[in-house]
């Protein structure tokens, strides 16, 4: 929301409030000309009376002391009429420096406010080499709010929001309305980590607020410190508004700069799970996928981050060479590694194998998208060593065409088609009729992904594909050692009868 046009804007308070000085000044200056006035009357009287007394010149004191006993009276009047006057200018003046330092709808300080006290923290900070931190805050969902509900909503959640924030933060904390639905924390002598904490407690808070609203809303808030990022009004404002869009565009809420999130090993956890061949128990292989090292974000949610600031194909440039490096660190014989086309193209050089066979797991979905090119960058790594999958087959609209050029040595049921089977004997009927055919398309065979339950591999096993993943087999987990070659640990006997 923008503040409404006929809201003194802080540089036409401070105008105002010197109007004021003025006339107060003037006002004082005529109560000292009257009262100058009349001192110099009774120094003339008293000048006069000192000399010869005479008829005509008592008649002139008799009038020149009326005269003063008026002027005494209208100096009075005068006077007093000017101390209501000062009286109605500093109620004035306080009003206006209210309008000056505050926000009409929110009552936070306002944006003219900020502007005068960043440069005194600023200051303050050098002076006392202590640390400053801007957080550029901005309300998810404001415009829905508006549009659906009304600019009294919006009103409403911009009060809410201000409360929680004020409520969140410490009292020496400036607190201030930046204009819109953003709003501006200024956090002093804080480290980093306390920053990030603050900043976490502010959206935590903001977010439990929304909850309870029939639209609820969220907070998302952009950091800039003082003075790795900047040291002027201007480059820390600037660096925290490039945060806030990253906070909002990566889904993670709060960013601090707009630095790159680290591409380097710790940056991922990699983690294998086995496929099975539900016949013998025997794990035929690994997939090989990324996690947060830190347990916090799902993988889409890792991979939204990196591709808000533009690093996402670096990233998984960065998922391939890992996981073909940890597989071949722990001697695996064969793994499965989810990858793009777009990514596998930017290589000039196709990496050698060095132990494992790798098999590269396609994006049903990415087979629609410029087939030739696809089927070239194929048949560069193929040629290398490396073999082909084709993942989530049956989740949407696979190109018939592409898979009888590429040929994969692997076809992955998505779970969707598994599930679907197992709750519809006509479909269950369909798939496997599907997967009889494609098997002249798949080299080496056809895997059921994402089994969970005893009735989803007996369906995954009807259809004719024995090879099968998923939590019912082997969760994904981290490998330390070379995996041994005894039967996994399934629940599954030779005879694939559950335990």
């Amino acid at each position: 929301m923008t503040p409404s046009s006929n809201i003194p804007t802080g540089e036409t308070v401070i105008d105002n409030i010197r109007n004021i000085e003025r006339r107060e000044s003037q006002l004082w200056i005529m109560t000292l000309g009257l009262l100058l006035l009349y001192a110099g009357i009774l120094i003339g009287t008293y000048l006069i009376n000192l000399s010869e007394s005479s008829p005509s010149l008592n008649d002139y004191q008799s009038t020149t002391v009326k005269a003063l006993a008026g002027l005494l009276i209208l100096t009075c009047l005068f006077t007093i009429y000017v101390l209501h006057i000062r009286w109605a200018f500093r109620r004035m003046r306080r009003i206006f420096e209210v309008h000056a330092m505050r926000d009409n709808l929110t009552g936070l300080y306002n944006r003219y406010y900020f502007e005068e006290r960043i440069k005194e923290e600023i200051q303050r900070a050098d002076r006392q080499s202590q640390p400053l931190a801007i957080l550029l805050c901005d309300i998810d969902n404001f415009k829905s709010i508006n549009d659906m509900q009304g600019h009294q909503a919006g009103d409403r959640a911009l009060k809410k929001v201000a409360e929680a924030i004020q409520e969140a933060t410490r009292g020496i904390d400036l607190v201030c309305r930046w204009g819109g639905d953003e709003m501006v924390v200024v956090l002093s002598n804080s480290t980093r980590e306390g920053v990030l904490v603050a900043a976490e407690r502010i959206e935590k808070r903001v977010r439990l607020t929304g909850a309870g609203e029939e639209s609820p809303f969220d907070l998302s808030i952009g950091v800039a410190l003082y003075p790795d990022h900047g040291r002027s009004t201007n480059e820390l404002i600037r660096m925290a508004d490039r945060a806030l869009y990253i906070a909002k565009k990566g889904g993670d809420k709060v960013h601090i700069g707009e630095e790159e999130y680290r591409l380097d090993q710790d940056a991922l956890k990699t983690v294998f799970q086995p496929i099975v061949d539900t016949r013998t128990t025997q794990i035929i292989g690994y997939e090989a996928l990324s996690r947060d090292p830190q347990g916090k974000l799902e993988i889409s949610q890792l991979f939204k981050r990196y591709q808000a600031v533009g690093q996402l194909k670096e990233l998984k440039t960065l998922c391939l060479n890992v996981q073909l490096q940890r597989a071949a660190t722990l001697g695996l014989k064969k793994v499965f590694i989810n990858v793009d086309f777009s990514v596998l193209g930017e290589f000039k050089t196709v990496p050698p194998l060095r132990g494992p066979e790798v098999i590269l797991e396609i994006s049903e979905s990415e087979a629609l998208l410029d087939i030739d090119r696809h089927l070239e960058i194929a048949r560069k790594w193929r040629s290398r060593g490396y073999k082909f999958a084709i993942d989530d087959f049956g989740a949407g609209f696979i190109s018939l065409a592409f898979v009888a050029k590429l040929v994969p040595d692997y076809i992955k049921l998505d779970r969707s088609a598994i599930v679907q089977a197992a709750s519809s004997e006509q479909f269950g009927r369909f798939l496997k009729d599907l997967t009889l055919a494609f098997k002249n398309y798949s080299k080496e065979g056809i895997i059921s992904e994402g089994i969970e339950t005893e009735k989803e591999l007996r369906v995954a096993n009807e259809t004719g594909t024995y090879l099968a993943q998923g939590i019912l087999l082997g969760e994904p987990q981290e490998l330390n050692s070379p995996p041994s070659m005894e039967p996994a640990k399934t629940g599954l006997d030779p005879q694939h009868k559950i335990k």
